[in-house]
């Protein structure tokens, strides 16, 4: 009879066990993304879908209270709020909201930004959701959600693992290494795949999961442009502009354009577009 020997798991398998602590979508979340990712949403189905959670109505009112606004006399309902901040403004900064707001009790990596990460989830998704009305995406109708959940992840990282995501950190300050690398080197799977896992676990669609787990390395080759192709060109152009989820300096690279091979677009005028919305959310996220 042969002597059994516990191995400790593998750094892969320890961190794929954060799955079983990641908070789940309650009814209410679901229903406002479902509702909100619609960019056709209307004033009275935003109004009544963010009054259903307390935490966001709060954080919204807030908002609309902050000097950011100037405002006159104090705003006292959630309704006064959307009118005075805008309807897809506030929709964006919902959704951001809503998927943070989820990790609002954790701890969290001394180098983590929550605000970093909301800017460039909701700037992501805002992009790809222009391209998206330029392009053929396969399941283009989730585009909004997938440049939102994309990095989460990262997030995900951060609230699990707080030590290894500095030690991430530090390996691209000191060795050069990609993030992709880094994560490999210090957890055994990378932000993308664990992104994907996370959409899998909440139950939403397969093509969010894939534009998640494939925006660093998506198919380039089919006929019909998988979202993840549009994840990985909107996540590269967001973070060309500075707004990047990670703390350090971007390396040096070319400028980043948002040019699909094999499908003409007009890119000025989605990048147009891009900067109206972009300077409508202004500073929401402060």
């Amino acid at each position: 009879m042969g002597v059994s020997v516990i191995t400790p798991s593998s750094p892969r398998e320890q961190t794929l066990r954060c799955l079983d602590r990641l908070p789940k979508l309650s009814p209410m979340i679901t229903q406002l993304l479902g509702q909100l990712s619609r960019r056709n949403c209307e004033i009275n189905e935003l109004v009544e879908t963010v009054e259903r959670d307390p935490m966001l109505s709060g954080q919204i009112l807030r908002l609309a209270n902050s000097a950011i606004f100037g405002r006159l006399r104090p705003v006292s309902s959630v309704r006064h709020a959307v009118a005075m901040i805008g309807t897809s403004a506030l929709r964006k900064f919902a959704l951001g909201s809503s998927i943070s707001n989820l990790f609002s009790r954790t701890k969290m990596a001394k180098n983590f930004s929550v605000r970093r990460f909301n800017v460039h989830s909701v700037a992501t998704a805002t992009l790809l959701e222009l391209l998206a009305e330029e392009l053929p995406f396969e399941g283009s109708e989730d585009a909004f959600l997938a440049g939102l959940l994309h990095d989460v992840g990262k997030l995900l990282i951060a609230v699990s693992f707080p030590q290894q995501y500095d030690d991430i950190l530090a390996l691209i300050a000191v060795n050069g290494a990609t993030l992709i690398e880094a994560e490999h080197d210090v957890i055994g799977i990378d932000h993308a795949e664990l992104s994907s896992l996370a959409i899998s676990r909440w139950e939403l669609s397969e093509a969010i999961q894939s534009a998640a787990c494939d925006h660093h390395h998506p198919d380039e080759s089919a006929r019909k442009p998988a979202l993840s192709l549009g994840v990985h060109h909107a996540d590269a152009y967001i973070n060309h502009l500075g707004m990047s989820v990670l703390p350090l300096p971007l390396p040096c690279q070319q400028a980043a354009n948002l040019e699909i091979p094999g499908f003409a677009f007009s890119e000025e005028r989605v990048l147009q577009r891009f900067e109206q919305e972009i300077q409508a959310l202004g500073n929401l996220f402060h």
